[in-house]
Order: C-alpha cells, then structure tokens, then sequence
C-alpha cells in the first residue's frame, strides 16, 4: 500500500490516541474562497467572527475546536455589492482531517428594461451588446408604453448598453435620450437595483 493512503489513519490514530490519554485533538475552522473581489466579507462559526479582506482566498478562524465539537460556518456580513454563500461549513470536528469549507463569492446581478412607445408592429428586435441574448419584442394592443426587459441579468458596475438591432417592418425604433442630462437612456452602469428607465420610441417609417 502506498505511504499516501495511510495518512488519513494516521490522523485518525492519533485522534483516538489523545482522546484514550485524556487529551482532546484541536482542528483549524479553515476553508477556501473564490470569487472575493470586494472587500466586507465577515464569516461567523458561532460567536467566532472573522472578517476576510478582498481577493483573499483562504480563510482560517483564530480560534481552534476540540474534536466532538460542532462548527457551523456562515456568511454574517456579505461583501459590498456582492453574494457569497457555503458549502461543506456545516458538520463536527473529528469526521474528517481537516475543515475545508469553500466560501463562493459573486458579484450582485440586475435586469435592464424600460418602456416603448408607439410599437404597433410585431417584430422589434433589441440587444444589449453582448452581455445577454436579443430580446424580441411584440405588439400589445393598449399597452402603450409597453414595459420590457432584457432576458439577462448584468453584474454590479458593468456597463451595459441596450440598441434597437432591428425595428419592425415600417416603424423606425430608437432609444430615446435624457432630456435632464442629454445621454441615452439606454447607455449606463449598472448599480445595486434594477435598471427601469431605459425609453424606446417607435414612429412610422417616412
């Protein structure tokens, strides 16, 4: 038998060796991240707190449990503009060697949409670059506006930028500017709520 594969019997021996003295085995509260861009995260495992600054990608709480001991890692705090959650956090010291939690972090993501005016035609046809799927529009007899949004969420601060790619037979389709700021509507960053505002109008084709 390979030395590799003693290792995990080893450990165990060595567990039921100091409990059978009368000492107890400790074990490090530790774990992997991925994903963490944004600084903010606090984990928690019980009264134990630690927070986890920005791109760190391993975490280890200061303080260590007896085996038989319960751990129950958890997200406390969040990071700023982001969602994180646990895997494996959840058990009692002395199953395994080690505690190896994953923490994954992803950045918070939002729709895109708005109103159109004047669509009396089947077919306009509309994209946000190359951050989600086209979305087709239809006709809605007495929706007018008529709300819509994009079928794809965007992350917390990309930019996203919502076109007309094609309007429907005999209407002309564009977005609209802001007459407060003279920027298009449809032309942004995303922030921590859904977008709303975007404004399309659709008028006969001269």
């Amino acid at each position: 038998m390979k030395s590799f594969s003693l290792r995990p019997y080893i450990a165990l021996l060595i567990t039921v060796g100091l409990a059978a003295c009368g000492g107890k085995a400790t074990y490090d509260v530790s774990g992997t991240i991925t994903g963490l861009s944004n600084s903010g995260l606090v984990l928690a495992n019980g009264s134990d707190t630690l927070s986890v600054p920005a791109g760190a990608t391993t975490f280890t709480f200061a303080n260590k449990i007896d085996y038989g001991a319960s751990y129950n890692i958890v997200v406390q705090t969040p990071p700023a503009h982001m969602n994180c959650t646990v895997s494996g956090g959840s058990d009692t010291a002395g199953h395994y060697v080690s505690i190896q939690a994953i923490v994954n972090c992803q950045q918070n993501t939002y729709t895109v949409g708005g109103t159109i005016t004047g669509l009396t035609v089947d077919g306009l046809v509309l994209s946000n670059g190359s951050n989600s799927s086209p979305l087709t529009v239809s006709k809605n007899p007495g929706a007018d506006p008529l709300a819509f949004t994009m079928p794809t969420a965007v992350a917390d601060g990309t930019s996203f930028g919502i076109s007309v790619t094609t309007s429907p037979a005999g209407l002309v389709c564009s977005v609209l500017t802001d007459p407060a700021t003279g920027l298009s509507t449809g032309v942004g960053i995303m922030g921590s709520a859904a977008v709303t505002s975007v404004k399309i109008a659709c008028n006969p084709a001269s």
